[in-house]
């Protein structure tokens, strides 16, 4: 059996390879990606860690041309699979732009599909793609050897030894060279460097013509759909205001930045986050943080889905840092004082599975005076990237709205990436 996908209109390749994975009748899975980001190997990071469990193997061919894949989805998908190889020709004017997704199972079952979706969570779900997914149970099948020789031929070509544009990554440091020699680049830089690219081919565009083209619209990942009444929102200062829309878990994908400053805590690993936030830059309007003010968003604890106003919540999420996960990150807001006064906060204080902690990842007090760029998986699941202070005029330049934790101009910023 073939069938052709348009993605998005008639299926997502992401979400079919979820259930796909689940099903239990397959043992190998193959990956072969031109580019790959955080975006789409976390999305399947459960699926591939419980395929694995079940005793299935998995393989992954992944390039590295144009700066398409990130250092954080290398590291990442290094952890997930069980053969990790990166294609990459030399020759400047040779691109490795493969994009197939292959599983066989003992009784000869089969299913594959050839396309053109990048392993990114705009490759698997978002994008405008097109892919022809075969499909076999029967081992009688005759269609099963002339559909798959040609692609288990490459397969054993690019395993090789003599396949000099092809190599298997051995350990993480692996990979730290690729990254000190610039093949491959991390994930916030990239979306950075592609956003001011496509600000300037926009902006040149629509100086020398008017832009004919319109949009499909917003395309979930999918996210849990919104209610129309939000809520009202106390503050010291002002009378209070109200959210447009209530604030409730969803898994749609979001960016924001912090400014840390000197942070607080014994490790310097909490960050303050906010009930509302005044707006310094852009607009929240159409936003889930906007609210009848148009001077006042819903503060940076929005972002967790955490309502500003339940202050007994207490909620852990894991943060994903340069390829690891470090577990119980908690946000809450302490109760001891003698009234709420929007001081929320996250602790950085997570630990990774080999007892590694966030706080000891990088040397030193490493959260002070920077910028946190968090990337929703999840609701319980973020990317972690930081950066230097250095970086903020790019990132308010990229960003939906900026907001302070407070009205004073002094107050430390967030923003809403548009990236």
């Amino acid at each position: 059996m073939s069938l052709l996908i348009n993605q998005p209109f008639n299926g997502q390749l992401g979400t079919i390879l979820k259930d796909k994975l689940a099903e239990g009748t397959y043992d190998h899975f193959v990956i072969m990606s031109a580019f790959a980001k955080n975006s789409g190997v976390l999305r399947l990071k459960d699926d591939l860690q419980a395929f694995r469990d079940r005793g299935g193997v998995i393989e992954a061919f992944v390039g590295l041309d144009a700066h398409g894949t990130s250092y954080e989805a290398v590291l990442n998908l290094f952890s997930l699979v069980d053969a990790l190889y990166i294609v990459h020709d030399s020759n400047p004017a040779i691109t490795f732009h493969s994009k197939v997704y292959y599983l066989t199972g003992e009784s000869l079952s089969l299913w594959m599909a050839v396309g053109s979706n990048n392993l990114t969570g705009g490759g698997l779900w978002t994008n405008f793609e097109s892919a022809v997914i075969i499909e076999s149970d029967s081992p009688q099948d005759p269609a099963i050897p002339s559909e798959t020789k040609p692609f288990l031929e490459l397969l054993s070509h690019y395993k090789s030894p003599d396949c000099s544009y092809c190599h298997k990554i051995e350990t993480e440091e692996d990979i730290k060279r690729l990254l000190y020699a610039d093949f491959l680049r991390k994930e916030i830089q990239l979306q950075i460097e592609a956003q001011k690219s496509k600000y300037r081919t926009t902006t040149r565009k629509r100086e020398e013509a008017l832009d004919p083209f319109g949009t499909h619209g917003r395309i979930p990942i999918p996210r849990v759909k919104r209610e129309a009444r939000g809520e009202r929102i106390p503050r010291r200062d002002k009378p209070e205001v109200i959210s447009i829309e209530p604030v409730i878990p969803t898994d749609a994908a979001e960016k924001m930045w912090f400014e840390t400053r000197a942070m607080t805590g014994g490790s310097r690993n909490i960050l303050d986050l906010s009930m509302l936030g005044s707006i310094s830059e852009g607009s929240g309007e159409g936003t889930r943080y906007e609210t009848d003010d148009t001077a006042t968003v819903l503060g940076s604890v929005v972002f967790f889905d955490i309502t500003p106003t339940a202050f007994g919540t207490e909620k852990n999420i894991t943060i994903n840092y340069n390829g690891k996960d470090y577990e119980n990150c908690t946000i809450k807001y302490p109760l001891s004082g003698a009234n709420p006064n929007g001081s929320w906060r996250i602790q950085l204080k997570g630990e990774a599975t080999s007892g590694e902690k966030l706080t000891t990842a990088e040397e030193g007090e490493w959260f002070v005076h920077k910028i946190i760029v968090l990337e929703k998986i999840r609701s319980d699941y973020y990317v972690m990237s930081v950066l230097p202070e250095s970086e903020l005029p790019d990132l308010i330049s990229e960003s939906i709205f900026v907001a302070r934790n407070g009205s004073a101009p002094s107050s430390k910023r967030y923003g809403l990436l548009d990236i």
